[in-house]
């Protein structure tokens, strides 16, 4: 498949800070007081409040900030047919030795929900069709292709939850048999979106920095799994359900450590684990990556990044309201593109052109921001991100 051209120099990961209106609209709904019907006008109201605000202080791609949905991972699986949706979901149902799930014990805190499958998956109506349609009607048509909707990873669910707990095995014999119809759910999704005008995607996906964290990988060999094998079932799974996708539809993947309630993150480690299997197998046309601390590494393992592919550098941080320096952004951004260039046997102006610059993460994945991040500060945040681009790309 063709590769795409970078959509925005100056981009963002989607999540934006809710205003507390609509946090109160989703707790209402939540406890049962208000119907299904008043939280999606409430949504609808919302995101065309933030979507104005975006053009208004020249933000790109225009997001809903996911006020269509509770997690940045919830409403599509438990809407394919064959989920069942567990919430809270008990400790013996999880994968303890996932990062996030480690994470959130260790801190006292519930896993919030998750999707078991538990017949056979079927696609039976869009689940994130009318998600995209709040956002796509609060701009006009000529608009659409600016906006970026997100969806979450086929794995999400399978790393989190305990081995031969994500699926009834008595539907499915293996982890392949599973991931094979769930990639023929994403294809119906992805081209029912397409047909609806979407042509920016965004899968994120946290589950594969996990592979990253010496600590996640011993864990999962002292349970009898294979980490190799596992992440390349993850690998296949993503490149299954983007594939045969319409050629003029731009697919990237968002990779992080977490960015859970207050800016808790899961895991730590170099990409140089992942690196060249990550960049080399992947067929997404961007990878948005976190790179805004030193658990992250450094930037070395770019140069695995292949030809033709562009890389989104969080190097603007959604955990802390107080401004990065813009020289030292700018002197990062220039050493990512000389590792990059020497990589692919380019020049460093040959590879800036498939270089962007995000925060590292939403800024809200789970409804609640880092702390001291206000609507205002965040939006500081967007317009250094802005400006930065202009100063490398102008």
């Amino acid at each position: 498949m063709a590769s795409h051209k970078l959509p925005f120099h100056a981009d963002h990961i989607g999540s934006l800070i809710r205003p507390a209106s609509l946090s109160s609209l989703q707790e209402q709904a939540d406890a049962g007081a208000i119907t299904p019907t008043e939280l999606r006008q409430g949504q609808r109201a919302a995101i065309a409040d933030i979507v104005e605000k975006q053009r208004t202080h020249g933000v790109r791609a225009l997001s809903s900030g996911e006020f269509d949905r509770k997690y940045y991972f919830s409403g599509f699986f438990e809407k394919l047919g064959g989920f069942r949706e567990v919430s809270p979901v008990p400790w013996d149902l999880a994968r303890l030795s996932a990062p996030p799930i480690a994470a959130l014990k260790k801190a006292g805190q519930q896993y919030m929900m998750a999707a078991v499958c538990h017949d056979k998956i079927t696609y039976e109506s869009s689940p994130y069709l009318e998600n995209w349609k709040l956002l796509r009607d609060s701009v006009p048509k000529e608009l659409w292709g600016e906006c970026k909707f997100t969806m979450p990873p086929p794995c999400y669910f399978h790393l989190r939850l305990a081995p031969g707990k994500s699926y009834d095995n008595s539907v499915y014999p293996n982890d392949e048999a599973f991931f094979a119809d769930l990639a023929k759910a994403y294809r119906k999704e992805i081209k029912t979106l397409y047909d609806a005008g979407l042509r920016n995607l965004q899968i994120d996906d946290p589950t594969l920095a996990y592979f990253c964290s010496d600590e996640m990988i011993e864990s999962l060999r002292a349970e009898g799994d294979d980490p190799d094998k596992l992440f390349d079932l993850y690998l296949k799974a993503h490149n299954d359900c983007i594939a045969d996708r319409p050629a003029d539809m731009h697919v990237g993947l968002h990779v992080c450590r977490g960015n859970f309630s207050k800016s808790m993150h899961f895991s730590e480690g170099s990409y140089e684990k992942i690196a060249e299997k990550f960049f080399t197998t992947l067929h997404y046309d961007t990878f948005f990556l976190e790179y805004d601390n030193p658990r992250s590494g450094g930037f070395e393992p770019l140069r695995f990044l292949p030809k033709g592919k562009n890389v989104v550098l969080g190097v603007v941080t959604t955990k802390d309201p107080q401004l990065e320096d813009s020289e030292t952004v700018k002197s990062r951004v220039r050493e990512a593109a000389k590792i990059i260039a020497d990589g692919q046997g380019r020049t460093v102006e040959e590879a800036m052109a498939n270089i962007g610059i995000s925060p590292q993460c939403g800024f809200a994945s789970v409804a609640v921001g880092a702390d001291g991040m206000t609507e205002q500060k965040m939006f500081d945040k967007l317009k250094l991100v802005e400006d930065i681009a202009k100063e490398l790309w102008s």
